[in-house]
């Protein structure tokens, strides 16, 4: 869980900012991601859903770093989002360097 400021979440007084940190550990089909990665990205579906959700993090420590005035708030608040966005990543990168042949072959084998 990430703790924002009412007014500096993305969106301002009216966003659930809970709801865009809480975002980040479930899948398209609304399953929960645990933290050791047990379910990762599956298809190309799961694969445009972490994109989104990862500009979705980036948009939203944009926003704070130009609203927030105290850096320590600044960091305390944006270090959540940058673990999620760095973890999404990687599996994004993971995924990506699976060729969909070597997928196939080695769920038959």
């Amino acid at each position: 869980m990430f703790w924002l400021r009412r007014v500096a979440a993305l969106g301002g007084e009216g966003t659930n900012y809970y709801r865009v940190a809480n975002e980040a550990r479930w899948d398209a089909q609304g399953h929960y991601r645990n933290r050791g990665g047990a379910r990762m990205i599956a298809n190309d579906q799961e694969l445009k859903v972490t994109l989104e959700r990862i500009a979705r993090f980036q948009e939203q420590v944009a926003h704070l770093r130009r609203v927030e005035t105290n850096p320590e708030n600044y960091h305390g608040a944006v270090s959540g989002f940058l673990g999620e966005i760095d973890r999404m990543q990687l599996e994004v990168r993971e995924y990506l360097s699976i060729h969909p042949a070597d997928v196939t072959s080695t769920s038959t084998s």
